[in-house]
């Protein structure tokens, strides 16, 4: 409700005979409120069909990467298929391939085509710099959660032994997950696709200060995924451990 609406309410109960001013300021108080409250809260997403879950997932996708005091971003198309596997590709503003990352398993690829190398490796190598460390926590990240219980949040042993602090909203959906070793991510834009949620905001903090926004738009939730985009292409490209990698 706008000021002058509020003054014009005002105005007429200034009209209103003395006996009645009180009770009817209180009225115009609860009807502001009320308004306010409507206006503000969250609506409860609509769609979602139970018992229908992610099993694959394509996008477009902007991401934010700040390592220290060095921060880049761009655009680009992700593709995830489960358990764990996921393909995510960075765009120059012309079109042109700056960063390809892949996950299967505890393995990661990041192919950087400009310096005609891929590194490879377990996850449990990445550096602690430039990001690396955040793509690897992509397994974690997109492990389905345990059902939510009475309480707002859970305590829960993920598939390779990580314990971790799982908070739920309102409707059960997550919205934020902390590990025991510091790392935290934050879910948030949840939106009904094909009648799952999907949380169009992934916020990944590391446990060494690295962040990464993944903001996705118009996802397709449950496509068909050919393998063959879920694996590396690594013809003509020098293959590297991760103990060689010096900066993008």
């Amino acid at each position: 409700m706008g000021a002058s609406n509020i003054a014009r309410e005002v105005g007429m109960i200034e009209s209103v005979k003395p006996g009645l001013k009180g009770c009817c300021r209180w009225l115009a108080l609860l009807l502001f409120l009320a308004l306010s409250a409507c206006a503000t809260a969250p609506r409860p997403l609509e769609g979602i069909v139970p018992g229908r879950s992610l099993e694959t997932l394509s996008s477009a996708v902007s991401i934010a990467v700040r390592a220290g005091e060095k921060s880049s971003g761009g655009r680009g198309y992700l593709v995830f298929s489960q358990p764990d596997r996921f393909h995510l590709v960075m765009l120059s503003p012309f079109g042109l391939t700056v960063l390809e990352v892949f996950t299967d398993g505890d393995r990661l690829t990041c192919i950087v085509p400009s310096q005609g190398v891929a590194y490879s490796g377990r996850i449990d190598e990445l550096p602690d710099r430039d990001g690396l460390r955040s793509w690897g926590l992509m397994r974690w990240i997109v492990e389905a959660p345990p059902a939510p219980g009475p309480a707002r949040f859970r305590d829960h042993v993920t598939r390779t032994g990580l314990q971790e602090r799982i908070y739920y909203n309102d409707q059960g959906l997550v919205i934020r997950k902390e590990s025991e070793e510091g790392d935290e991510v934050r879910f948030s834009d949840y939106r009904v696709v094909n009648g799952v949620a999907v949380a169009e905001s992934i916020e990944i903090v590391a446990a060494g200060g690295e962040q990464v926004r993944l903001t996705f738009s118009d996802p397709e939730v449950n496509p068909v995924v050919e393998d063959s985009m879920l694996v590396p292409s690594l013809e003509g490209l020098k293959v590297l451990p991760f103990s060689a990698f010096k900066g993008f």
